[in-house]
């Protein structure tokens, strides 16, 4: 898809005036309703896509399991099919942005705003479960919220009702690595509302540790880690939060379904417990300790921790040999564009580029890389990344950034370790 696209009908009604994401296997627009004159979101399917049975398949399935779900913290589906050119479904238009683009910009959440995010998803979860439906694919990218913070679950294509036929060779590894349950691991028919609350878990502590609670060097790590690796701890992380927090993760990620919070109404509750508890001890709440039960967790006292030292980096253009200093902590790299007002911290002038295509990050000396969502995809050493996934760097990475090739190095050679480069891409 590109902008060809913009001033088309869809089914000769919705007129797309704007794109505003692009994926995997589709485009999506903004289009305006002729006939009543709304604004709505229009998913097209990539055309590469049309005889590809089990993306049309996945892409109906987005459609059509929602559709009729009267939640607001579901994306509403307002029409879906194929107008003899695209296949296409109409959305609601969520004017804001989706949780991974919220948590790259500010980082670790305070806990009240996290829970808040969570509790609405919860309540999404709540009402597609009454339809007797798991999403399965929950991640930061399928969580849009909107300018009044109001949340919303979108994307259902890997989603599974009761009577919904398996799409086979998706279930061999369903959802994305870093939240996927363990059981959801070894079968996606095992998936239940259990396992879309694992996925919710993993997102919370994503939204106040700043990384997820497992990560790994390759994809088969990471699944092991969520099957087998000891559930970690946050406060660690963020010593300002209670004990309560962590004895909550030890249920919500526990690796046994019937261990875990058993619907979404039991996590809703253990939500309010953390509000009630922050309310009354807001800095040293803590659970009565157990005998038999897997919550009971040591005393803690506070953690200092001390930053390890930021190692120098850069990127050198390999045709012209020009060097770029990756001198803060998140550097965006892109094509300036002052009419729009975007001057990226690192630019490049090529057409490929995207104004904002992709980011640096330096974490206390491990740099990554992650694609931000850009048209033509950032490669690391020839491979597309995933976007909105980070990737660790190596010293002598190449990557490419449209047209552009530029090597990463390090000076001096040196970078603290890393446990978070992955060469593979996970199942999304």
């Amino acid at each position: 898809m590109d902008d060809a696209f913009l001033g088309y009908l869809v089914k000769g009604r919705y007129k797309l005036i704007d794109q505003i994401a692009e994926g995997a296997f589709g485009s999506v627009y903004i289009a305006r309703d002729l006939e009543t004159n709304y604004l709505y979101a229009v998913k097209l399917l990539h055309e590469k896509f049309l005889r590809n049975t089990e993306i049309l398949q996945r892409f109906q399935r987005e459609a059509s399991l929602p559709l009729g779900i009267d939640d607001p913290h579901i994306v509403h589906v307002i029409d879906y099919g194929w107008d003899g050119q695209v296949h296409f479904i109409v959305m609601d238009y969520v004017d804001g942005h989706n949780l991974r683009a919220i948590m790259q910009r500010r980082g670790p959440f305070p806990l009240e705003t996290a829970l808040a995010y969570a509790e609405q998803v919860a309540l999404g979860l709540e009402a597609a479960h009454c339809r007797g439906i798991v999403h399965r694919d929950l991640k930061p990218q399928n969580i849009l919220v909107n300018n009044r913070g109001e949340v919303k679950i979108t994307d259902f294509g890997l989603a599974r009702a009761k009577d919904t036929p398996t799409i086979t060779e998706t279930d061999e590894f369903m959802g994305t690595a870093y939240y996927i349950s363990p059981e959801q691991i070894d079968s996606g028919h095992a998936a239940d509302i259990r396992s879309d609350l694992y996925s919710l878990a993993a997102i919370l502590f994503e939204m106040l540790a700043g990384k997820p609670p497992y990560r790994g060097n390759n994809v088969m790590e990471l699944i092991i880690k969520h099957k087998n690796e000891p559930i970690p701890a946050l406060r660690p992380l963020r010593p300002d939060l209670p004990l309560i927090v962590d004895q909550f993760f030890q249920k919500g990620l526990a690796k046994r379904p019937e261990q875990r919070y058993q619907t979404p109404q039991e996590f809703i509750e253990a939500l309010h417990n953390l509000r009630r508890v922050m309310a009354s001890h807001p800095q040293s709440a803590s659970l009565p300790p157990s005998s038999t039960g897997p919550l009971a967790l040591p005393e803690q006292s506070t953690v200092i921790e001390t930053a390890a030292p930021r190692a120098a980096a850069r990127l050198v253009h390999l045709a012209t040999g020009e060097a770029f200093p990756l001198a803060s902590q998140e550097m965006i790299i892109g094509r300036r564009d002052p009419v729009r007002n975007l001057y990226p911290d690192i630019s490049l002038a090529d057409k490929m580029v995207g104004r904002r295509h992709a980011c640096i990050r330096n974490r206390q000396g491990t740099f990554t890389v992650e694609d931000l969502h850009s048209r033509n995809r950032t490669r690391l050493n020839g491979r597309f990344l995933p976007p909105g996934e980070e990737r660790a760097l190596n010293h002598g990475d190449i990557l490419r950034f449209g047209n552009i090739e530029m090597r990463f190095e390090l000076i001096n050679g040196h970078q603290a370790p890393t446990a978070d480069k992955e060469g593979e891409e996970a199942a999304s």
